[in-house]
């Protein structure tokens, strides 16, 4: 398995897209599953002659010759998402920051990605869809896929209405340093919290609350993995501003499904250390 990382050149793509991945397998044989962890950032794949079968917080992608492409747009979940990938497999994930992908679509988000992974087909109406995977797929080079998806998508995007209040929304709710209540972020900005709440759902597919948690999880997460200051687990919890040690604990549980302590020892960088996969052992 082959894995390239790239980052967005156009200066509005790097607005709304934190960087793209590509991976490739070259073997019918090839067999891999891990687990995924809950987000803030919204992944996108686009594959080449691939299909697929989703349960319950479960993805399975698997080479198929006759099958050309095959889109996936993952919506947010809270709990491990297990992927298995098989077979010979040529995709780029592309992850967006939290509001990224709805500048992109033109129903909202919580329309397009009500489960945790779901086939997309919003782009399947344009006329220069088909032609842009076909370029996309025809050639190997990663830095020409990059120009010719930053391409692509540029001819998708359109400005998002409420954009301002919605990043004051986010920033908020990932600010661990003073923790505003939900009721208090929608008070700031001017709505009820009953708007506030519709708003931020339609817009991200997720509650405020539950936006807050991962937020809080990947937050944790950051310190732990690539801030040599804190090693030790209270601190981290205490810099995320989890409620104590017990609510640390049950929140990794449900989140991770074991605790902090073993989850940290479990996973695996990859991708500029982006992803944080944690591989399932056959």
């Amino acid at each position: 398995m082959k894995i390239e990382t790239f980052y967005p050149k156009n200066s509005i793509l790097k607005e709304h897209i934190e960087y793209y991945y590509f991976l490739k397998t070259y073997s019918r044989d090839f067999k891999t599953a891990y687990y995924s962890f809950p987000n803030t950032l919204q992944s996108f794949n686009i594959h080449k002659n691939a299909s697929y079968e989703i349960k319950h917080h479960s993805t399975h992608v698997y080479g198929v010759p006759e099958k050309k492409y095959l889109m996936i747009a993952q919506g947010k979940y809270e709990s491990p998402l297990q992927v298995l990938l098989e077979g010979k497999l040529d995709k780029v994930t592309i992850n967006f920051k939290p509001l990224g992908l709805n500048h992109f679509i033109r129903k909202p988000l919580a329309a397009i990605t009500p489960e945790h992974s779901q086939s997309f087909h919003e782009w399947d109406q344009h006329a220069d869809t088909s032609a842009f995977l076909n370029a996309f797929f025809g050639t190997n080079d990663n830095e020409s896929r990059v120009d010719l998806l930053e391409e692509y998508l540029l001819k998708q995007y359109q400005p998002l209405g409420n954009e301002a209040l919605l990043q004051k929304a986010i920033h908020s709710l990932m600010d661990f340093t003073t923790e505003l209540p939900v009721q208090e972020i929608a008070a700031q900005l001017s709505v009820s919290i009953r708007s506030f709440n519709r708003l931020f759902f339609n817009n991200m597919g997720i509650t405020p609350v539950s936006f807050r948690k991962i937020a809080r999880f990947r937050h944790s997460l950051t310190n732990r993995l690539f801030n040599e200051q804190f090693k030790n687990l209270t601190d981290i919890g205490y810099e995320s501003n989890f409620y104590d040690q017990a609510y640390f604990v049950k929140m990794y549980k449900k989140i991770t499904g074991s605790n902090p302590g073993k989850f940290f020892k479990s996973v695996d960088k990859l991708a500029d250390d982006h992803l944080i996969f944690q591989f399932l052992k056959e």
